[in-house]
């Protein structure tokens, strides 16, 4: 018996695959229309900066769940690379080394949630919680549980958060599309990055095609624990301080830009392109409600709807892609 595969008609599946980039030069229309200091180019390179700190996590965090894991010291890993680069930048140690201890120290964390995860059997979720809680207490011994800052750091420490080119475009702005461009080449370029896929979706048979879904997860939460890190050293970089409950909300904001991301470009998985645009969407959004003036609670209210709505939408999609292959 033959297996009949309805096809959607090309149309569709291209408003499907581009629907998120709509909606989001749609609000950007709309909060124009509400605002009129929302297209200036100011504002445009500030969604543009306090985009780069998300999304240069949400691509690491993107790894992990693509192989069907979640990380959840991505905020504690995030804090961590901003406390050790500051503390470290304080007592007087090269930048550049306090940066490079910073992510070889989130590269550990990494290591110990793959660790716990694929060696001892511990479930993903578990096992991060645990460590976040480990590496959150780390943070705030090293800090006192207070904000670092020094007026001693020099031009260096804030040069990769504010220092913009040709008075224009920030630093951090190009240091997140080579990261994004690296990210993309990784995971669809390169055999060792569509492995992850693999891993995604059926770990337990990637044995039998000489995948070793335990080795690619190790990577994942690695990649993921640094590049959170070096979100944090960013972070740390815009604002010339550090302190450990920058990574408080890192969580939430992260899922909601994956949710997003994985309606856009390739329908119901993690991927670079939607990561990008859903981190633009979540960042015009809270931009554009703080322009028109709306309370905190509503961004709240406005952004978990948002997640809602895409984690339902992907949701219903793979449900029909399902039903489609009779």
């Amino acid at each position: 018996m033959t297996t009949k595969v309805k096809r959607q008609p090309a149309g569709g599946a291209v408003v499907q695959k581009y629907a998120l980039l709509a909606a989001t030069i749609l609000l950007c229309i709309v909060f124009g229309l509400l605002s009129q200091t929302f297209f200036t180019v100011g504002n445009i390179m500030n969604i543009l900066s306090s985009t780069v700190i998300l999304c240069i996590a949400a691509l690491g965090f993107s790894l992990v769940m693509i192989t069907g894991e979640v990380d959840f010291a991505c905020g504690s890993e995030l804090a961590a690379g901003a406390c050790i680069t500051a503390v470290l930048a304080k007592i007087g140690m090269n930048y550049f080394l306090a940066v490079f201890l910073a992510l070889a120290f989130c590269a550990l964390i990494g290591a110990l949630n793959g660790f716990l995860h694929t060696r001892i059997g511990i479930p993903g979720f578990i096992a991060t919680m645990g460590v976040s809680f480990v590496v959150d207490g780390f943070n705030k011994m090293i800090t006192g549980s207070t904000r670092i800052f020094s007026s001693q750091w020099g031009s260096v420490f804030v040069f990769i958060g504010q220092k913009k080119i040709a008075g224009v475009i920030p630093v951090s702005v190009i240091l997140l599309l080579l990261i994004a461009i690296a990210i993309l080449v990784y995971t669809e370029g390169m055999t060792n990055g569509r492995k992850l896929y693999a891993v995604g979706a059926n770990s337990d048979t990637c044995r039998y095609v000489g995948i070793d879904a335990r080795r690619e997860k190790m990577k994942a939460f690695i990649i993921s624990a640094v590049l959170c890190g070096l979100a944090g050293v960013v972070n740390a970089s815009q604002i010339n301080a550090a302190t450990p409950y920058l990574g408080t909300s890192t969580m939430v904001n992260l899922l909601t830009m994956l949710m997003l991301g994985a309606t856009f470009y390739r329908i119901g998985a993690f991927n670079v392109p939607g990561t990008l645009v859903g981190a633009l969407l979540v960042n015009v959004i809270n931009n554009g409600m703080v322009l028109v003036g709306a309370a905190t609670w509503q961004q709240y209210v406005v952004q978990g709807l948002v997640m809602l709505t895409a984690v339902s939408i992907i949701t219903i999609l793979n449900t029909r892609a399902r039903k489609s292959v009779r």
